[in-house]
């Protein structure tokens, strides 16, 4: 298959999409997508990540124990622990505030309510990949891992794949542990839902990225 996009065109391209279509996405094309998140660089060629990709029977099954829990107001208590946005420097949560004000003004949605709605069903996504570590990993280990799932969503995006990468996917872990039959001895950092986008409003967001002098620092 040749590329959709040129390098430029891939990252621009490539966004967060909150809903997805039923449609199911062939097992060839989500191998393929993974065989080239593989050549990721890693710390001495560790490799840390292992992936697991669920879709079907045993998604459904997860969906329905996530809209479960979110009916009984459950949070979540993923094995990666979120952090707080007081956590974040000032500028992380002048971007966070930005996002939420943008999001509510076009989808006309106070309280991100259609966001949380999507969100305890997985996105509706048709597959869902999980990303996980050996429990004990080093911190050089989650950047490996950060870069892994960043390959594996740019490769999802050439073959014409959406994604978004969400820590709503992974907030109840025993719950993956006993559908998916993932080893007490990984953490579950993160789910990444792949599928295709749905012609929704909550799809025409897009966030506002930093620019190059707002982060870039030139020392010569």
């Amino acid at each position: 298959m040749s590329s959709k996009f040129n390098f430029k065109e891939l990252m621009k391209e490539r966004h967060s999409c909150r809903d997805f279509q039923s449609k199911e996405i062939p097992e060839k094309t989500l191998k393929e997508i993974v065989k080239i998140a593989l050549d990721s660089p890693s710390w001495c060629n560790s490799q840390p990540w292992n992936i697991y990709i669920v879709s079907g029977k045993p998604l459904e099954e997860i969906r329905k124990e996530w809209i479960s829990k979110y009916q009984k107001n459950i949070k979540g208590y993923s094995d990666i622990p979120p952090v707080h946005r007081t956590e974040f420097t000032e500028r992380g949560q002048k971007n966070m505030a930005e996002d939420s004000k943008n999001y509510e003004k076009l989808t006309n949605d106070p309280g991100l309510k259609i966001f949380i709605e999507k969100s305890m069903k997985c996105f509706n996504a048709p597959a869902v990949a999980y990303l996980t570590l050996h429990k004990g990993h080093s911190k050089w280990s989650c950047y490996d891992l950060g870069g892994f799932g960043m390959a594996l969503m740019l490769a999802a995006k050439d073959y014409g794949v959406d994604s978004i990468v969400a820590y709503d996917l992974a907030k109840y872990p025993d719950v993956l542990r006993k559908i998916v039959k993932i080893p007490d001895n990984e953490d579950i950092c993160v789910g990444i839902a792949l599928g295709y986008e749905k012609d929704s409003i909550i799809n025409k967001f897009r966030a506002k990225k930093n620019t190059i002098d707002e982060v870039c620092h030139f020392v010569k």
